[in-house]
């Protein structure tokens, strides 16, 4: 039986080695040590996995349980993206080095004139619409939590009140994030120690969940043909295609993936050499694969073996402990725990350059009226405005999580997000490839896709 104490402290272990790890990522990066390491496509390709979130983590299985195999459009669309399409992210690259963009915002506003007007609401959009994403983060750890807690209660006791746990969780991601994001200020807005913080949960998250499948095909199924037939049994392995909504959700994750702030700031901002998306496009969709190759065996196994109303979104951890296997369990932990943390991270990282850029420090430098007198004047009003925007953008993720009431299935907070950052889309192609777009346009088009997807859906 695994307790919450140990819990604590398997998760407070794990994330003093991200902390030595992502130290030793810097050290390395500031004496030009590991250049083959820091800089190489494995990497690169491994922090792209910030896309797979505890959404993927867990919700992916209670997506499969809830509605069959419509839960493949969520890898579907990046996958397209990486294979079809990844001339469009090199000509972001390409942009993106020349014109020494640091977030999306930056880039939207730069094809239209420098606009700080236009990064000022793709930056508010962009706050607002990662909000959910991070309450379900925050949702998908304290779920997990309970599953520990109410295994470890007695049969006639109580479980113990974790309300307080995604308050703890929320402050030790916003320290992580300030102590390794805003250390120092690098003109490209680079962060080694934690892109490489990332690409280690990359590895976590994906072993986690593989070993949990191989434990449920080959240790509960029975093997593959007793898997496969178990699939054919149930309603998940039917083939039920509604082609627009395949459509609409294919298309909604493929805009994600390039319009979320986090995925900007890896594939895009981060980003070395232009040569290492060549890898990424095949390499990237293989991973996906991986990550996607257990849901439908874990959601059949979890529907048949678990009491009826167990949350299918915690398969993967209810599934290993009715078996009693805790240190399966434990892993799977950690894998949605580093999904999770990564995720918020590197969001907050990103929102919090935007914030800085955009909004505090243009209002800074107009009530100083003449500018800031020496740099380290501007460069510590910097480091302060994106830590406390770090703070801001966390809190807001938690009271999201608090005012939500923690309810709701994980996909379908997902796909709120996804809705709201979707909205960047159109803008930023107009900028990139048609000559007639106007800053007027832009500003028109997003706030009424904005105020569409606040009222339909936020």
């Amino acid at each position: 039986m695994v307790s919450l104490n140990q819990l604590v402290i398997v998760c407070l272990t794990y994330v003093a080695g991200l902390f030595i790890v992502a130290f030793a990522a810097e050290r390395a990066a500031l004496r030009g040590h590991g250049d083959w390491l820091l800089r190489s496509p494995l990497v690169y390709t491994l922090s792209l996995s910030i896309y797979c979130t505890a959404w993927t983590f867990y919700g992916a299985v209670g997506y499969a349980a809830r509605s069959g195999l419509e839960y493949v459009t969520i890898y579907l669309g990046p996958s397209l993206i990486m294979v079809a399409w990844w001339w469009l992210l090199r000509r972001l690259v390409r942009i993106g080095r020349a014109q020494r963009v640091t977030s999306i915002a930056d880039l939207i506003s730069s094809r239209f004139g420098k606009s700080n007007l236009l990064a000022i609401v793709v930056t508010t959009m962009a706050v607002i619409g990662v909000t959910p994403y991070i309450a379900l983060q925050l949702q998908s750890v304290t779920l997990s939590l309970s599953i520990f807690a109410v295994s470890e209660a007695p049969a006639d006791g109580a479980v113990p009140d974790l309300g307080s746990s995604a308050l703890w969780v929320a402050v030790g991601l916003a320290l992580f994030t300030v102590l390794f994001g805003t250390r120092n200020l690098n003109v490209n807005e680079r962060h080694h120690g934690v892109v490489i913080a990332v690409a280690v949960e990359a590895v976590v998250k994906l072993v986690a969940l593989l070993a949990v499948g191989i434990f449920v095909v080959w240790g509960l199924a029975g093997g593959i043909e007793n898997t496969l037939a178990r699939i054919d049994a149930s309603d998940i392995g039917q083939w039920r295609v509604d082609g627009s909504r395949w459509a609409a959700l294919t298309i909604l994750a493929a805009a994600a993936f390039v319009c979320l702030p986090r995925m900007f700031q890896v594939m895009v901002v981060e980003n070395d050499d232009e040569r290492h998306l060549q890898i990424a496009s095949w390499a990237f969709p293989l991973y996906l694969m991986l990550m996607s190759l257990f849901v439908v065996p874990i959601a059949v196994t979890g529907l048949d073996l678990l009491p009826p109303g167990s949350n299918p979104d915690l398969f993967v951890l209810s599934l290993p402990l009715s078996e009693g296997q805790n240190g399966l369990a434990m892993l799977s932990f950690l894998g949605g725990f580093s999904s999770a943390t990564s995720m918020v991270i590197v969001a907050t990282l990103a929102l919090s350059t935007m914030v800085s850029n955009h909004i505090v420090m243009p209002i800074f430098l107009a009530v100083r009226q003449g500018g800031a007198s020496q740099s380290g004047d501007v460069r510590n009003v910097v480091i302060l405005a994106r830590r406390l925007s770090i703070l801001l953008i966390i809190g807001l993720g938690y009271s999201y999580y608090r005012a939500s009431g923690g309810s709701g299935a994980l996909a379908a907070i997902g796909l709120i997000s996804f809705g709201g950052v979707a909205q960047f889309l159109p803008a930023l192609l107009g900028g990139i490839f048609w000559r007639g777009a106007t800053r007027a346009g832009a500003l028109s088009g997003l706030a009424t896709g904005f105020a569409l997807w606040m009222f339909t859906m936020l």
